[in-house]
């Protein structure tokens, strides 16, 4: 199985992405805030950094867990007794 890693890359990223729409204050940032009692506070003392790349990290994860989940479109036709 040969590995795009742009793919990979561009799907991680994208996640982190996703995240940053989901949870800035004008889309539902502030509802997240109250339902997980977090405070403007609590997120300064936080270590952004270790956050973000930790994220970046378990999504380059996912997206290479994925790459091997995924039925490909040979793998399908080998599924149903097809030729590969």
């Amino acid at each position: 199985m040969e590995i795009n890693f742009l793919a990979i890359l561009v799907a991680a990223i994208s996640a982190l992405v996703v995240g940053f729409v989901w949870y800035n204050p004008k889309v539902f940032g502030t509802v997240w805030m109250k339902a997980a009692d977090m405070t403007e506070e609590k997120m300064k003392g936080a270590n952004m950094g270790k956050i973000f790349g930790m994220a970046l990290v378990f999504a380059l994860l996912l997206a290479m867990s994925m790459l091997t989940l995924t039925i490909h479109q040979f793998g399908a036709a080998g599924m149903v007794g097809g030729d590969v």
